[in-house]
């Protein structure tokens, strides 16, 4: 089965032999009979991603040819009675009253349509498909999910697909999320997210124990889905805020609740919950600074103390991306800080708080990114340079403090040499965050790091 799907969807990702495919009988008789009946490898228990793999390939030999032989939703009309029955089912009262074989065969389908829809998820790569797709499924089934959540809530056989499924919904990769700008579906489509996060987060926060599967994957999930929906750019999040609408606020409290009980040791020792925890981690930084300046002051620092450690991941065996993502988080945080606009003020008091209860805090990031820069490899140096200017006119006695630390510790013969150097660092640099500024501070960044390591290494 794995071969002769991968097969077919090798077939299926080439432009000529796609065409070819919609020609044959076999196909087109595929694409209207799809499911357990013909194609009985499906009800396998072993074979759940194959599920996903076979939908995905099936919607993209459909979606090959805009006048091809079936319509959208003739290809999706086998689906509709198993969800319209699983909606049914999931209304259903006793289905969580009542544990049993009813409720466990409920589960089993809900498991396989999920698997099934995020299949035609991923197959979907443009705004047309999408389209269709998005009115097939809204409103009649997408909010099935969240019930779906607050039942099987502490089930990683359910809730894996179902995250990954409204994961895959909001994720707009090729820019296939497009909405006119008199719709609502963007706010509508991040509100049903968001009402899925909530109901799963909070229950996994007040019951589930500290493992990977039972937590740790869960909420691996969430932050990447939380992730896909901020980034997508579909949404304007400020309609939230003015019209009194909690979906935003709720998601990131819940979510960042999630991500911050997971002491950082667990988080670094698996490699998928920290590849999503940092992307969140820099868009939250990036797009809602002011939300995260007026958090409590112990998870703000936590905050902080995970990017001041990723920071550290900047030369192998470690991921390089982890480095650069929470150097791209600080320069937000900086430049936010930096450039304090008077709409921001409440925020940037609160900000102002946290700084002062901790004041050697942006030094020590300032002097962490120095001492990586100049002492070590540094593959991603330009990552790393972003954030330092910003730290070298937000906290310029830090600098000065560094900047005669590292001249003292320095041989005698090449202290005059490094002061030198450190002249020469801020030489054409401007008191601000400009793009221009920014790229003239890493070329003379680039002169310092080789001058310096010149002078340590003649």
């Amino acid at each position: 089965v794995d071969k002769s799907l991968a097969l077919l969807h090798e077939l299926a990702s080439g432009y000529s032999s796609g065409k070819a495919l919609l020609k044959l009988d076999v196909v087109v008789f595929a694409l209207q009979h799809h499911g357990p009946g013909p194609f009985p490898f499906l009800t396998q228990s072993g074979n759940p991603r194959h599920r996903t793999a076979f939908y995905t390939t099936l919607t993209r030999i459909l979606l090959t040819d805009d006048n091809g032989p079936l319509e959208f939703d003739v290809f999706m009309a086998p689906l509709v009675p198993v969800v319209q029955n699983l909606s049914a089912l999931l209304s259903n009262p006793l289905l969580v009253s009542t544990p049993g074989a009813a409720r466990e065969e409920a589960k089993l389908l809900l498991m396989g349509a999920l698997r099934d829809l995020r299949g035609v998820a991923v197959g979907t790569a443009n705004r047309r498909a999408y389209g269709m797709l998005f009115e097939w499924i809204y409103p009649d089934y997408l909010s099935m999910l969240t019930r779906a959540a607050e039942i099987w809530w502490n089930d990683s056989d359910v809730t894996t697909p179902l995250l990954k499924l409204m994961g895959e919904l909001v994720h707009n990769k090729c820019q296939r999320i497009f909405f006119e700008c008199s719709s609502p579906n963007g706010i509508l489509l991040f509100r049903e997210a968001s009402g899925l996060l909530v109901a799963y987060g909070r229950r996994i926060l007040a019951g589930a124990p500290n493992t990977y599967k039972d937590k740790y994957k869960g909420v691996a999930a969430c932050l990447s889905l939380l992730s896909r929906a901020l980034g997508g750019g579909y949404v304007n999040f400020g309609v939230f805020g003015l019209y009194g609408d909690g979906a935003l606020t709720d998601a990131l409290d819940v979510v960042l609740q999630l991500a911050l009980s997971i002491p950082l040791s667990e988080l670094m020792a698996y490699p998928k919950v920290m590849r999503a925890y940092f992307p969140f981690q820099e868009i939250l930084c990036h797009n809602h600074t002011a939300y995260l300046c007026r958090l409590s002051s112990p998870a703000f620092f936590q905050i902080l103390g995970n990017i001041q450690h990723g920071l550290k991941c900047a030369n192998p065996p470690h991921d390089i991306s982890v480095s650069s993502e929470c150097a791209s988080a600080l320069y937000h945080l900086v430049e936010f800080h930096f450039r304090a606009s008077k709409r921001d003020a409440p925020a940037l008091a609160a900000l102002d708080a946290h700084l002062q209860s901790n004041p050697r805090l942006m030094g020590s990031l300032l002097a962490l990114l120095m001492e990586s820069v100049v002492y070590d490899e540094c593959p991603n140096q330009w990552a790393l340079s972003r954030p330092m200017l910003g730290l070298i006119l937000t906290s310029p006695e830090a600098y000065e403090a560094i900047k005669q630390q590292m001249v003292d510790a320095a041989p005698s013969e090449a202290q005059a040499p490094m002061l030198a150097a450190f002249e020469r660092l801020m030489t054409g640099v401007q008191r601000n965050l400009e793009s221009r500024n920014r790229d003239k501070f890493t070329q003379n960044l680039t002169t310092f790091r080789h001058d310096v390591k010149t002078l340590l290494n003649p």
